[in-house]
């Protein structure tokens, strides 16, 4: 709009120019034709005709009531272009306190950029502080993650030591369990034996004074030697099983002790269990308060949005009437122009009328001059000499008149000259802010394009973080919120409450100084130029700070990307842990309940090998050979029944103790691998529990620091879009301050050509003194 009105206003300057020079140089011609006709004609009617002194005494009395009549025209055309400059000076001042006012504003807004410059510098200063303290826990974490992977690396190397220990247990106890067998076959049948060897002896002890008597000593010898073989044949394999049993029994008491072990170690992974779930509840805690941040930060961000609108529409509203003001200011500019083109119009049409005045008042005085000092008669007989004569003394007075006019005519040009150089430097002015005015309302428009795309993205990863919180709530219990947060959080607010009271307090002391200052910075146009080039300097620096916030946009879309994969892979292996922690529980369960029953069983079988040993021993006496049993015959039927009974007793009951301690060893043994002690997977899994809690605390936490990173970095970056949006709003008023600071020259340029048509009526009221000073006679 001010572009084309000052395109118009350019060409109506050019085109009155135009018609001021070809008017000017017409007028000039004009008035020297007809200065030069009327003089002939005068010295015509002069020389024509013969007035008598009542007609010129009647022609000086009208000639003097025109000259009256036209000095009151002129003083009344006067006395409007002074009550017309009064009207522009009045407009002026109030133009002038607009735009006091308006510097006023813009001073006011200059403060606020500073202060939030220096917010700024103060987030930045933050901000970096906050990424040093990032660094420092990424390195606590990184060493944290290296003594991790040593510890779980010893784990798993103890693990094995376990494990080859485990098999080596289990192979001996198959070992001990076949000797248990081959042992438990040598008593059956030795316990044969000693029945043989029973019934046998009881047969010689009836039978053996029969024997001595008749036999001779060489045949009691015999037997003695036989029967001496045979104890020390059979003797040497009791001592022997009852050493194998004494070994059999501590290898048990050593296998006890394993098991003894391995349920305490199972005791300690139980309490490390419940350490990690402590561990786990006490994370959970944590992302539910580091949620519950991030949704007060939210709702303080909502508020200073809703904050910033407010400010937006009270800025829009004062642009809008600034803008309405600096319209009307326009339309009674170009009234001014019209008014003063119409005055201008009406002044040359005056000053024409005033020149032909002027010339037939002159030819008149020339000729009434003539009548006076001349006889009538003697008029015919006047010679063309004398009127030359008369004419060279007039033409001084003429050339004085035009030497005037053309001096009048140069100083317009020259005016308007300078005035259309003006209107073009002010062009060019206009021209340079509306371009840059083009470029800022471009940049502000990209940079409302990405704070919308990233307030869709932050609303993404807010639904998704919802989303995250739920699924957490549902896999682990919520905990309760702490005192101490709530009174964190009330004291930071008490903070909040304390500095927006500083920053008003600060203000309502300001504001006198804001006045002085205003008051004090009314500058010519040479300040204006300097503080167009800070604002160019300004521009500068804005655009390399948008850079540099997209490129810190760029990089935080790069790390909330890589922040939802560690979350999904948080999520992944907490589900894991969740159902490797449920697996344990039901082993851990079995592991117990298959424990208490292989501690029963193999107390039974101890007490069964402890209770076989003292059974043998009632039975010192060897048994015979196989020759001699067949040979032998019983004589007594009771006797052999009471031998059968306890051998059918005794087998039995070593029978059962050899089968319940065999079931006893088989029945550990299928256990432990029932409970996967010689399978790696498993085992893996309930020694990595403990790795993978501490792994999902750390993911834990690094989730929390980077969820408090991002929405400190979001904030940092809204408040920066926010200065830089006021920034742009104080650079937009500095360019409608300077496009009507630049309308105030053509208002000048009226005024200048309304006071250039004052020394024409000046010199048209001192050449009306001078004549009265020629003519006394006729003032008389």
């Amino acid at each position: 709009m001010l572009e084309r009105k000052l395109s118009t206003l350019q060409t109506l300057v050019q085109h009155t120019q135009k018609a001021s020079e070809n008017g000017w140089q017409a007028l000039i011609d004009e008035d020297r034709l007809l200065s030069r006709l009327e003089v002939l004609e005068s010295q015509l009617v002069i020389y024509s005709k013969n007035h008598g002194e009542d007609t010129l005494r009647q022609e000086l009395v009208a000639l003097q009531d025109d000259k009256h009549h036209y000095e009151i025209t002129a003083k009344e055309s006067l006395r409007r272009v002074l009550q017309e400059k009064l009207e522009a000076v009045r407009k002026i001042t109030d133009l002038e306190q607009s735009l006091g006012n308006a510097e006023n504003n813009c001073c006011y807004l200059k403060e606020i950029t500073e202060r939030t410059q220096n917010d700024l510098k103060q987030l930045a200063a933050d901000h970096q502080e906050q990424r040093k303290e990032v660094e420092q826990l990424q390195k606590k974490l990184e060493e944290a993650k290296k003594k991790h992977q040593e510890e779980l690396e010893k784990v798993e190397n103890e693990k094995q030591e376990l494990i080859d220990k485990l098999e080596e247990v289990t192979k001996q106890e198959k070992i001990l369990c076949a000797k248990v067998e081959s042992l438990q076959a040598d008593n059956d049948i030795t316990n044969e034996q000693l029945a043989v060897m029973k019934t046998k002896w009881e047969n010689i002890k009836e039978g053996e004074v029969d024997k001595i008597i008749t036999n001779d000593d060489d045949s009691t010898n015999i037997i003695d030697k036989n029967k001496l073989g045979e104890q020390n044949v059979e003797i040497i394999p009791i001592s022997k099983m009852d050493q194998e049993s004494e070994d059999l029994q501590e290898k048990l008491q050593d296998t006890q002790q394993l098991i003894i072990n391995y349920k305490a170690k199972i005791e300690e992974l139980e309490s490390k269990v419940k350490s990690s779930q402590q561990e786990v509840d006490k994370i959970q805690s944590d992302l539910d308060q580091a949620n519950r941040d991030c949704n007060k930060y939210l709702l303080e961000i909502a508020a200073l949005e809703k904050k910033l609108l407010q400010s937006d529409l009270y800025i829009n509203e004062m642009m809008d009437s600034t803008m309405d003001n600096l319209k009307l200011q326009l339309k009674e500019a170009h009234r001014q122009t019209e008014c003063s083109s119409d005055l201008n119009t009406h002044l040359e049409a005056e000053i024409e009328e005033l020149e032909s005045e002027w010339t037939l008042q002159q030819s008149e005085k020339i000729d009434h001059d003539d009548e006076k000092y001349e006889p009538v008669d003697s008029l015919t007989l006047t010679s063309p000499y004398q009127i030359s004569n008369h004419l060279d003394s007039e033409k001084p007075h003429l050339i004085d008149v035009e030497k005037l006019k053309a001096l009048e005519q140069k100083r317009m040009i020259e005016a308007t000259r300078d005035v259309k150089q003006q209107i073009l430097d002010l062009r060019e002015c206009l021209l340079q802010d509306g371009d840059q005015y083009q470029l800022m309302q471009d940049e502000v428009f990209n940079l409302k394009n990405q704070l919308d795309v990233e307030k869709s993205k932050h609303k993404e990863t807010f639904d998704e973080l919802i989303e995250k919180k739920r699924l957490l709530q549902e896999a682990l219990q919520s905990a309760k919120q702490s005192r101490n947060e709530a009174e964190q959080l009330k004291n930071k607010v008490k903070t909040l409450q304390d500095e927006i009271d500083t920053d008003k307090n600060t203000r309502q002391r300001d504001s006198p100084h804001v006045k002085s200052s205003h008051e004090s910075t009314h500058r010519p146009t040479a300040k204006n130029k300097s503080e167009l080039n800070s604002l160019k300097e300004e521009c500068t620096n804005l655009r390399k700070r948008i850079h540099a916030i997209e490129t810190e946009m760029k990089l935080s879309r790069k790390e909330n990307l890589q922040l939802s994969s560690d979350y999904n892979k948080l999520q992944d292996s907490h589900r894991e842990l969740e159902a490797l922690k449920v697996k344990l529980e039901h082993k851990a369960i079995l592991w117990k309940s298959n424990m208490t029953d292989a501690q029963k069983e193999a107390e039974q079988a101890k007490q069964e090998v402890s209770v076989n040993p003292a059974m043998t021993s009632l039975s010192p006496i060897p048994p015979t050979t196989t020759t001699t049993i067949t040979t032998t015959t019983i004589s007594s039927p009771s006797c052999s029944a009471y031998t059968t009974t306890t051998t059918s007793t005794t087998t039995t009951t070593t029978t059962t103790a050899t089968t319940t301690a065999a079931a006893a060893v088989t029945a550990v043994s299928g256990k432990l691998d029932q409970q996967g002690i010689g399978h790696s997977p498993d085992r893996l899994s309930s020694d990595q529990l403990p790795a993978q809690t501490g792994q999902t605390k750390d993911l834990v936490s690094d989730l929390t620091v980077k969820c408090d990173k991002y929405t400190d970095e979001v904030r940092s970056l809204r408040e920066e879009l926010s200065s830089m949006l006021e920034d742009y709003q104080y650079l937009r008023d500095k360019s409608k301050l300077l496009s009507f600071i630049s309308s105030i020259p053509l208002l000048i340029l009226l005024f200048a050509i309304l006071i250039a048509f004052y020394p024409t009526l000046e010199e048209i009221t001192a050449t009306s003194s001078e004549l009265n000073w020629l003519d006394p006679d006729t003032a008389a």
